[in-house]
């Protein structure tokens, strides 16, 4: 436990308010997901259908990569699982507070018993900011800017 709370004071002043903020917001949107139905928390997240763009100013870039590090951070250090759903949203949140546009991905795929499992990542810019890893085994079926 000293080991955590020293590494928490060795992060400089913004990546800990980041950290806090992502972590709140990550745990509140998982208990949303709990909560309410999907289908109405998709009218919320943002525009069906449209995508955007690739480019990215390298001060956004910074601060989508901060925006990274402390998704997967807050998933390291949380004391629950936060499905890759909660991570897109909770990121395209905090870059929408800085004014970056992101685009979340929902894709499908089959397991090896015919069993449809689901995904999300998210991406902004050039940069997938969450779900990178197992992005390809899935057909996006919706994405939202």
């Amino acid at each position: 436990m000293q080991g955590l709370v020293s590494r928490f004071f060795r992060l400089d002043r913004s990546e800990r308010k980041l950290f806090i903020l992502t972590f709140v917001k990550a745990t509140f949107i998982s208990l949303l997901l709990i909560c309410i139905p999907r289908r109405i928390i998709l009218k919320k997240i943002g525009i069906l259908g449209v995508e955007t763009a690739l480019g990215i100013t390298e001060e956004n870039r910074i601060v989508v990569v901060k925006v990274a590090k402390s998704i997967r951070r807050t998933v390291k250090y949380s004391p629950w699982k936060i499905s890759c759903f909660a991570k897109g949203i909770t990121a395209k949140y905090l870059l929408k507070r800085k004014g970056i546009n992101s685009t979340l991905y929902l894709g499908v795929a089959k397991d090896g018993l015919d069993k449809l499992t689901a995904h999300a990542w998210l991406r902004c810019g050039s940069i997938v900011v969450t779900g990178k890893e197992e992005m390809h085994r899935f057909i996006v079926v919706a994405f939202f800017t």
